[in-house]
């Protein structure tokens, strides 16, 4: 049974590959991107119902992209993944609906937990959990 779609966007290669593995072997439909570019394009290609987003990006950081993934009209659940947690970063995500802040490094049970309540935010159609 599939939980859903999940786009992880992590440039930190150890991380995303077993953040990937993991999520795949508990069900979920999960892609990977390592830039913010490369997350758009997955974002367009894929149409994940929620995505695990790290804060800090090579090429921009995870607002930014969230933002251009939530100028369409559909709408997608978001957890945000950072080692460096700043009240800044934690009220910008309340400001742009993100549904949790996971402090790096986390238990992945947790992650889980957030990503299906977040999941139950989607819109955009490919939602199959």
């Amino acid at each position: 049974m599939s939980r859903g779609s999940v786009l992880i966007v992590e440039d930190e290669h150890f991380l995303g590959s077993n953040l990937q593995e993991y999520l795949r072997r508990r069900g979920w439909n999960a892609q990977l991107a390592r830039t913010g570019e490369h997350a758009l394009a997955e974002y367009e290609r894929t149409r994940p119902c929620v995505v695990l987003m790290d804060y800090e990006l090579p090429d921009m950081d995870g607002f930014q992209i969230l933002g251009a993934m939530r100028a369409r009209e559909d709408v997608c659940g978001c957890v945000m993944m950072t080692a460096h947690t700043s009240e800044s970063v934690v009220w910008r995500a309340g400001e742009q609906q993100v549904q949790h802040v996971l402090h790096k490094p986390f238990p992945l049970a947790e992650m889980e937990k957030w990503l299906l309540a977040a999941s139950s935010t989607c819109t955009c159609g490919t939602h199959d959990a």
